[in-house]
């Protein structure tokens, strides 16, 4: 006689598989919160080198690296591929009108890229993973020479603090009406610019206590859509994305900053407005209203208003690099106030952080 085989019997099979589901239900969060983790230690490590880069930078040039000029003022040096005299992409040659993530390029090991720009290479170091993509731009550059060099190619999760590095053609000083060295911006090679080149110790509330990069906020819309001008509202409205590429550059460029100051561009500044208590600055009447609580830190989500926000995708805060070197974390429910002191660089304000 052939011995009975033994097997289970459906009810037995089906409780196997519900505690195999449970299980799975269990371990599935912890799988997420353990990827989270490795993708937030990596973005803390792309603003870790990013800050080193930036003190490169400053060793080499004694300045830290503005934001550039509209068009890169490729003019300044003549005619470039297209017979243009602007609408030249990023290049070596014209790295003051730049951004600042094209300018600190050679220092985060992509001198190949800076010398040789296309928009096809992506840069691993300002990619957050926790957004997952390509690193570059939805849509690809046609090869024309118009503002469609500035749309296209690699895009950045981080943001600078435009309160500290300014831009190309940055009005004279705080409190001043704009002038753009007295209209002549663009009749002269960029030492003539009004440009800041504010220097690490010419940051009189510390460099421990002034953001420098951050993670910068993103609608949970864009993740897909790199590199967009708007996207599409839940309730069928339209917002912009906030996204711009790093090809670019400019005063008002927010795919590369954030914390826009009355003194950072020239639509901001201007007397009339409030001051802020506690806030050595003073802000143009259309923009006082409002403005003060776009300089806060919020977590990426669906819908977002971005401007001028810094945040991220991770539930435990918004991760920044200060101009020390340091990388923080900033939590959501940070008052805009201390935001704000965090990004005046020069505010006297008294800032303690956790």
């Amino acid at each position: 006689m052939r011995p009975l085989r033994k097997a289970f019997t459906l009810i037995e099979l089906l409780v196997v598989i519900a505690i195999i589901g449970v299980l799975i239900g269990l371990l599935l969060p912890a799988v997420q919160k353990v990827r989270e983790a490795a993708s937030r230690t990596q973005s803390s490590n792309n603003l870790k080198q990013i800050g080193i880069a930036f003190h490169s930078y400053h060793d080499s040039q004694g300045e830290m690296p503005h934001n550039g000029t509209w068009n890169n003022s490729a003019w300044l040096w003549g005619p470039w591929p297209g017979n243009q005299w602007v609408y030249t992409p990023p290049n070596a040659k014209v790295s003051s009108g730049c951004t600042w993530a094209f300018k600190i390029l050679p220092h985060i090991e992509q001198e190949n890229l800076y010398n040789n720009w296309n928009y096809t290479t992506p840069i691993k170091t300002f990619m957050d993973p926790g957004r997952g993509g390509n690193g570059l731009t939805a849509t690809t550059w046609g090869g024309n020479y118009d503002g469609s060099v500035y749309g296209n190619g690699a895009v950045t999760d981080y943001a600078a603090n435009s309160m500290l590095i300014g831009s190309g053609i940055n009005t004279a000083g705080p409190l001043t009406a704009p002038n753009f060295d007295n209209g002549n911006w663009t009749s002269g090679p960029p030492s003539h610019w009004n440009a800041y080149h504010r220097r690490l110790m010419a940051i009189g509330d510390g460099s421990s206590n002034t953001i420098m990069v951050g993670t910068k906020a993103l609608a949970t819309q864009v993740y897909a859509n790199r590199g967009c001008g708007s996207f599409t509202l839940s309730n069928g409205a339209t917002q912009s994305c906030n996204d711009d590429p790093i090809a670019n550059p400019g005063p008002a460029t927010m795919g590369t900053l954030r914390a826009f100051g009355p003194d950072d561009v020239w639509w901001v500044s201007g007397g009339g407005g409030t001051v802020f208590p506690g806030h050595k600055y003073l802000l143009a009447p259309t923009w006082e209203q409002w403005y003060y609580y776009t300089v806060a830190v919020v977590q990426d989500k669906q819908d977002l208003d971005s401007w001028n926000r810094w945040g991220g995708p991770y539930g435990s805060g918004a991760l920044v690099v200060m101009a020390d070197g340091s990388v923080r974390t900033l939590s959501y429910s940070t008052p805009n106030a201390t935001v704000l002191a965090l990004t005046t660089p020069n505010g006297g304000e008294v800032v303690s952080l956790p």
